[in-house]
């Protein structure tokens, strides 16, 4: 076949016959280029094979050939056409039975021929009627069953519909819709007339959309039927190209099977690792792959004690078959012993360190005391000459042993920070699906039984395991083509690739080994995992502020601000004598030692900081003996007013460092 242009391909095209598989020859997208049609992008390249899947037209157009000018139809045209020429023309039995406007439904229908035709010995005229009463298929061929009127009667007749020749048939001058028009070969390259539209001949031309399967494409391409490139039909000659549809492994979730399905990997995930195992690192391109189906169990997020290597976490399948043994559980503050009381659950605790509660009218707690959770009330506290009420928890501590036991209830506020430990006698051994129906999540747990189906059950090394929630996803049990006994859960919600299914069986159904009941998480994943949980908590409470006592620097908390009292003011000297003790400078005094009545100073006032020895300064004035009148008068100096002994005394000991 020789190639043709895409339009006049199309026009020409049998939708009885899709699908049909096109190679791209040359054109204007000669050597590929990239088109855009309605917001999608479509390649082709020369030597590109595409599958056409459907047709959907899309406008039509009719023009006049006389002047030129082209008017687009609207697809519900009530216009009708009549050829220009009295009679359409068949080259043979088979175009004038599939293609003529009426259809197969108005059989039987007479047609003649332009030549005379000779069957089974006998000769039928041209310009003969002869009536076509129905279609037989033997062997495989297709016959049309008709008679004729001779000169010596009617006689029946077995055409072939590969009978070539030229055939018209037998009508007036009949009408036909738009659709009709279309969906007739013949007539869809024939000068038409119609009434409503134009005294001169019209040529329709249709667009279409055309749907087709392209290599490696993921999506059905649409492409307009006027593209500018050369095609040529090769469905005879690729009916072994298998054309390759990626997908998502996360689009699999959608299918209903059949299972299983072989599948080879195109793109391995692209982002970190979310396992820390052997068969993730073999999700890589060209492996090939069996999907067994898809497994709806749920999982447990748990977190390990922490070790040598930190805290290690891990996502443990409902099939798990261990045992577990309870362990106490242990909060941090009132708040946490809240979120952990469940409904009909009895939960009893014991004090690990002395709690002091910082409401005045609330009760503290000693290391020792025994707990009975109650449930969560609201009370009246004073605070700021205010009452406000606050959510408290009614707790029941319990003092003495045996027959002399005493119980008294307290109130706790949420906030309050401790340490609890959680009584526990219960030595049963559960299995995960016990624990998550009779017990509730978070708990703590050890593994009393390891699961005996796994080579290494790392979960029993641990001293304590916390069971912390649980997980409903939907994963597919999957297996490499290598070792298809040998499953592992694949979760696509977290570990997405593409992925096409081959034409290859996949391998017959057997028992399968499941490698993935305890999968240990990556830490990245973990904290990943842990945003995409939904969270109901309410935030802890916050604690009230509290107002502390002065220091013994003088200052005072007030809210977040700190605020420095103002030192008070220094009382006037007098001319009473001091010990050689009292009037000892600051400078001389051991470094370490802070004076109490050290206080913040002024720029003019004497700093020890404000120099780098430790020898007393030099007064920028000579001494003035402290008088009475002096010190009343209020008035500023850069100096201090000294006595004359306490003068003495000073250059006494200046002397004495000099001559050292």
């Amino acid at each position: 076949m020789e190639p043709l242009s895409f339009q006049e391909y199309i026009l020409s095209l049998d939708i009885a016959s899709l699908p049909r598989v096109l190679k791209v020859c040359s054109g204007v997208y000669f050597q590929g280029s990239v088109y855009e049609v309605s917001g999608r992008e479509c390649s082709l390249s020369t030597g590109d094979l595409m599958k056409i899947t459907g047709l959907c037209l899309q406008k039509v157009t009719c023009v006049d050939p006389e002047t030129g000018q082209a008017t687009e139809l609207p697809l519900n045209f009530k216009g009708h056409f009549q050829p220009s020429r009295d009679k359409l023309s068949y080259t043979s039995l088979k175009k004038l039975a599939w293609t003529r406007p009426a259809g197969l439904q108005d059989m039987p229908f007479s047609f003649t021929s332009a030549v005379d035709l000779t069957v089974d010995g006998r000769v039928i005229p041209k310009g003969q009627p002869i009536s076509l009463l129905s279609v037989a298929r033997h062997e495989g061929q297709e016959f049309a069953n008709c008679t004729t009127m001779g000169q010596d009667g009617q006689h029946l007749l077995c055409l072939p519909f590969s009978l070539q020749g030229q055939f018209y048939e037998c009508t007036g001058r009949q009408s036909y819709t738009l659709s009709q028009v279309l969906q007739s070969e013949a007539l869809r390259g024939q000068r038409l007339k119609c009434s409503a539209l134009s005294r001169h001949s019209l040529l329709l031309c249709p667009v279409y959309e055309v749907e087709a399967i392209m290599h490696m494409r993921k999506e059905v391409v649409k492409i307009p039927s006027t593209l500018e490139v050369d095609v040529e039909d090769v469905t005879e000659e690729s009916q072994h190209i298998h054309f390759i549809k990626p997908l998502m492994l996360s689009e699999v979730l959608g299918l209903e099977g059949p299972f299983p399905l072989q599948a080879e990997i195109l793109e391995g995930p692209e982002y970190p690792p979310i396992f820390e195992n052997d068969w993730i690192s073999r999700l890589q391109k060209g492996q090939k792959i069996q999907i067994h189906g898809k497994s709806c169990a749920w999982r447990i997020l748990a977190s390990s004690s922490k070790g040598r290597k930190g805290f290690r976490h891990f996502l443990l399948s409902s099939t798990y078959q261990g045992k577990f043994r309870r362990r106490p559980r242990e909060f941090p503050t009132v708040f946490d012993l809240t979120a952990s009381l469940g409904k009909g659950e009895c939960l009893r605790v014991v004090v690990t360190k002395d709690c002091e509660s910082p409401e005045e009218d609330l009760p503290s707690l000693s290391m020792g005391d025994r707990l009975e959770v109650l449930y969560l009330t609201k009370t009246q506290v004073c605070r700021q000459a205010e009452y406000r009420s606050i959510d408290v928890l009614l707790c029941s501590r319990s003092s003495g042993e045996g027959e002399d036991e005493e119980s008294e209830q307290l109130m706790l506020p949420l906030h309050l920070e401790g340490g609890f430990v959680e009584e526990v006698s219960d030595s049963r051994r559960y299995s995960l699906p016990e624990i998550v129906e009779l017990l509730q999540l978070p708990c703590e747990v050890k593994v009393a039984t390891k699961d005996s189906s796994l080579a290494n059950d790392v979960l029993g090394s641990f001293s304590a395991v916390r069971l912390e929630a649980r997980i409903t996803e939907t994963f597919l049990e999957t297996s490499l083509c290598e070792a298809p006994s040998v499953s592992f859960q694949i979760p696509p919600q977290w570990l997405d690739m593409a992925l096409f299914f081959t034409e290859e069986p996949a391998s017959p159904q057997t028992p399968l080994t499941d490698m993935s009941k305890v999968e240990e998480l990556t830490e990245s994943f973990y904290y990943h995992l842990l945003k995409l949980m939904p969270s109901n908590e309410a935030p802890p409470p916050r604690p009230p502020k509290r107002r502390d006592s002065r220091d013994k620097a003088g200052t005072q908390l007030s809210g977040a601000k700190e605020v420095t009292e103002k030192p008070k003011p220094l009382p006037p000297l007098s001319k009473s004598k001091c010990t050689p003790e009292e009037s000892m400078p600051p400078s001389y005094k051991p470094r370490n030692a802070r004076s109490p009545s050290a206080v913040r100073s002024s720029p003019n006032e004497y700093s020890p900081h404000q120099i780098g020895s430790q020898m007393a300064p030099k007064p920028k004035k000579p001494f003035k003996e402290a008088t009475d009148e002096n010190v009343s008068d209020g008035s500023d100096h850069d100096y201090e007013l000294i006595d004359d002994e306490l003068k003495k005394t000073i250059d006494r000991m200046q002397k004495a460092v000099l001559h050292y």
